[in-house]
């Protein structure tokens, strides 16, 4: 069964990943999810580099930072971006929200504030967390991957922003379709790893970053009570649940978004 499994620190980190920063006033870091790179939150860039510094991750393996493997070990990612960065607020969506969630765990002095956007800690169901992935859908997805990726990456689009939302995505990721400029097949089997290999749920009570899960109602992927569930288990964790949102409200419900996101860095709670 997946675990927790404790990494000597710091990790040996043979470079630094490339961070694209833009904006002044508090360090703010996103990360974006599977196989995407940071474009996905262009359309939030403008008005958050108004208030924040703005660092965007490229998660190795994706984006500008291809030249560097994605490793299966969650920890090891994590502190690959915790060496790249300063301390600062993380905002991670998905498979980026996973790994905001271990480097929260990991070095609490650098992860001031943590938002966990439609990700929960395990993405693949456990007897005490039944919200993830069974392990029949877990293989069929990677299987497809590997043996139709085309059509397995299209209906992973569809789940991720809907028929109506997949051209605003691919336009943001500068892509012409779901297929192109796609991370090496490593890196994406890597990226599966890590989503279902990884049980933070186990280990929630000992978050003491103050956090938010943050999800959609209609999310396709991550079930909607998990992230209830998960901030039950944080000790300064609360979450938010955006009605008829699916997997990427900061796309579709984008100005609510970003009043639920300042009214939780300011300290107040989500209505």
């Amino acid at each position: 069964m997946p675990c927790w499994m404790p990494l000597p620190w710091p990790p040996d980190v043979a470079e630094k990943l490339k961070i694209s920063t833009s904006g002044q006033g508090p360090e703010l870091v996103l990360l974006h999810g599977w196989a995407m790179h940071s474009g996905i939150w262009g359309g939030l860039v403008d008005s958050l580099s108004s208030e924040f510094r703005v660092n965007l991750v490229d998660l190795p393996g994706h984006g500008v930072n291809r030249h560097v493997p994605l490793s299966r070990n969650l920890h090891e990612v994590a502190g690959q971006i915790l060496a790249s960065v300063p301390p600062a607020v993380w905002i991670g969506w998905s498979l980026g929200g996973l790994v905001t969630l271990a480097a929260a765990m990991l070095q609490p002095d650098k992860v001031q504030k943590a938002i966990m956007v439609a990700a929960t800690p395990s993405f693949a169901w456990q007897p005490h967390w039944d919200c993830g992935v069974d392990g029949a859908s877990q293989r069929a997805f990677s299987d497809g991957l590997d043996n139709n990726p085309v059509d397995t990456l299209a209906q992973f689009w569809q789940q991720c922003f809907g028929v109506e939302g997949v051209e605003e995505s691919l336009r943001l990721l500068g892509k012409s379709s779901v297929t192109d400029d796609l991370p090496a097949r490593d890196d994406l089997q890597a990226g599966l790893h890590l989503l279902y290999g990884n049980d933070l749920s186990v280990k929630l009570d000992t978050c003491r970053v103050p956090a938010l899960f943050l999800g959609g109602s209609r999310d396709r992927i991550v079930r909607a009570e998990s992230f209830t569930r998960a901030a039950d288990l944080t000790p300064e964790a609360e979450a938010h649940l955006l009605r008829a949102a699916g997997h990427a409200p900061f796309i579709t419900h984008r100005d609510r978004f970003l009043a639920i996101m300042r009214g939780f860095l300011m300290g107040e709670k989500a209505a």
